[in-house]
């Protein structure tokens, strides 16, 4: 099967700052390889540019379905590449080719990345001669800049045109092991939905007690080093295993044992019982398991604009 290539886009760690947001991407990518290990579905991961890029010759589904396990990824966009000659009545051609409406009545705009030294194009121009060949092939198409029913998106590198051929939804939240530890006793399905929504904050899962190896099998495919102990640095630079911070399914003298405080730390944070389900129904609950089994097909909320707010 050929190479296919997908841009990550990480949304929320483009908010941090420069060091918190490089050690945040670092943890989603060491997080990524692992899980594509675990999974047996071979990527690459590159850079192009300003974009982090993932490169498979693996099935799209089985590749697109890994992508959608990474927490702390928002979308990804699925990049074809369609031809090395820039001249835009051929690219509007081959675009046209891949469109499944011609002929029909809709809205399009054009969106253009240039990438490398600037040539005989610069995006702007590069966009309205190719807006002005799609509109010449198909009359049936009509510009909005604002909501489109159809962006046609391309990526314009020296030597090489590729389109952006479908985005897709990503789970979002922060990666793993970047917020530190929390214990959880993993015994019903609730304590694995609230382990996954601390998850997506960047905690880690520490299974103790009388946890189901089941249920931990379903979260080791969120986060590939689950069970492992976060470690950090001090003021001397000197690395450090975290103590956990916070107790799902279980009480706090139960998890006692198993915070693993460090005995020259001169300030601790208090333990917390965490209970991210508070409130939740049971349609809810039942659309975030689906999400949880199938992130691929399956949104985490049946009102997405409540779940992202």
């Amino acid at each position: 099967m050929a190479q296919q290539s997908w841009i990550l886009r990480f949304g929320e760690l483009g908010l941090k700052s420069k060091v918190v947001r490089r050690s945040f991407q670092r943890a989603l990518r060491r997080n990524l390889v692992q899980l594509s290990k675990n999974a047996s579905v071979p990527i690459l991961r590159s850079r192009l540019r300003d974009f982090d890029v993932v490169y498979s010759e693996a099935p799209t589904e089985e590749v697109e379905d890994l992508i959608c396990h990474g927490l702390g990824i928002v979308a990804m966009e699925r990049i074809v590449e369609i031809s090395d000659n820039p001249d835009p009545h051929l690219i509007a051609q081959l675009v046209l080719e891949r469109h499944l409406r011609v002929g029909e009545a809709r809205t399009f705009g054009v969106r253009i990345k240039r990438l490398g030294k600037k040539e005989e194009w610069d995006s702007q121009s590069y966009a309205r001669a190719l807006g002005s060949k799609l509109i010449e092939m198909d009359p049936t198409l009509t510009v909005n800049l604002s909501n489109p029913e159809w962006w046609v998106k391309i990526i314009l590198e020296p030597g090489k045109v590729s389109s952006i051929e479908k985005r897709t939804l990503g789970p979002g939240g922060l990666p793993t092991g970047v917020q530190g530890d929390v214990l959880a006793q993993l015994r019903t399905r609730d304590d694995v939905l609230s382990c996954f929504l601390i998850m997506r904050r960047g905690s880690r899962i520490i299974p103790v007690l009388d946890s189901q190896q089941s249920h931990v099998e379903v979260l080791k495919k969120w986060d590939p080093f689950i069970g492992v102990r976060s470690r950090t640095k001090d003021d001397k630079n000197r690395t450090f295993q975290r103590p956990a911070w916070g107790v799902v399914g279980l009480s706090i003298e139960e998890a006692e044992p198993f915070i693993e405080r460090r005995e020259e730390a001169i300030k601790t944070t208090p333990l917390c019982t965490l209970n991210p389900l508070c409130g939740w129904t049971e349609k809810e609950k039942q659309a975030l398991w689906l999400h949880l089994e199938s992130p691929s097909l399956h949104r985490p909320h049946p009102d997405t604009t409540t779940w992202f707010q």
